[in-house]
């Protein structure tokens, strides 16, 4: 039954299981012994097993070093980054936390302690623990740098619905106290972005706006919704409502469907029927010609409407 059991485990868990789990399941440290010197079994670490031919990957480390830590460790930090897909972070350090006192040594990744490690501040992610996103981010405000890339997984963390700000703001509040690494930081990050606060929503998003301050044109609106859809959905990326000027940064990944092509057109023409005026920018013209965009935008700003 040991080896049924450790078998739906391996399942579930990379192909990995622990000691912990070997006994749990009325198995012992010689069933363990024995399944080795048949070759039946293979340690990855001490007290973490591995079925041969289980195939080897990222996700698979994370929960080798989770398993290694003990059954309460997390992935935090970079790693929970990478595996919540925050922005500017990739699969790459392997890094685990557990509560203060836990455990003192990782083989098989970077080891990291805590003091306020709660069960509220764990979920689960492609079957890996890991700390919550606003969890992450606030531990993440100690370990990088500088404050814009903090900043920007703030926002792209709102933006994409993965962590709203408030709810950053809640943990941070719950963790904060006197000399805390990069609490500060992170406090005067999310002091700017208080009630109303809307991020751009993606990376080209924020490069055209980037631009647009860079060429000394005022802020638009962010996220503004259509005036003449007033009850149905409908926001545009940019605006500037005094001149009636609609502006949407077009990824390249978003507008290789014709419908949706369609249903651009179909949106530029009904803000053109209502007295506005809609500008569509492509990737290549906001990374390549940026001074062709700004100029666009100054030329537009310079017609007063009627």
């Amino acid at each position: 039954m040991v080896d049924v059991v450790m078998s739906e485990l391996a399942k579930r868990q990379y192909g990995l299981f622990s000691r912990s789990q070997v006994l749990a399941a009325k198995g012992s440290d010689d069933v363990i012994k024995q399944r080795m010197r048949a070759k039946r079994w293979m340690a990855v670490a001490e007290g973490v097993y591995s079925f041969p031919g289980a195939p080897d990957s990222w996700r698979r480390s994370l929960m080798a070093a989770c398993l290694e830590a003990g059954p309460d460790a997390v992935v935090s930090h970079e790693a929970a980054a990478a595996l919540h897909q925050m922005a500017t972070f990739t699969q790459g350090p392997v890094i685990a936390m557990v509560a203060h006192g836990d455990h003192q040594r990782l083989q098989l990744g970077r080891l990291r302690q805590s003091t306020d490690l709660r069960a509220h501040h764990r979920t689960v992610v492609d079957g890996i623990a890991v700390t919550t996103p606003a969890r992450t981010i606030v531990d993440l405000a100690a370990v990088i740098r500088p404050r814009e890339r903090l900043a920007r997984v703030v926002d792209d963390a709102h933006a994409s619905g993965l962590c709203r700000v408030s709810e950053v703001a809640v943990c941070w509040e719950e963790l904060r106290r006197p000399g805390k690494r990069g609490l500060r930081m992170l406090g005067t990050i999310l002091a700017s972005r208080g009630p109303g606060y809307v991020p751009t929503a993606s990376v080209l998003e924020r490069r055209l706006l980037r631009i647009l301050r860079t060429g000394g044109l005022p802020d638009p609106s962010k996220q503004f919704p259509l005036p003449w859809r007033a009850d149905a959905e409908g926001r545009v990326d940019f605006a500037y409502p005094t001149h009636k000027v609609l502006i949407e940064a077009d990824g390249r990944r978003w507008h290789v469907r014709q419908d949706q092509m369609e249903n651009d057109r179909r949106r530029d023409r009904e803000a053109l029927n209502h007295g506005w005026r809609p500008y569509r920018f492509m990737w290549d013209e906001v990374t390549t010609r940026p001074e062709s965009v700004c100029a666009t935008v100054r030329d537009a700003l310079a017609f007063v409407p009627r």
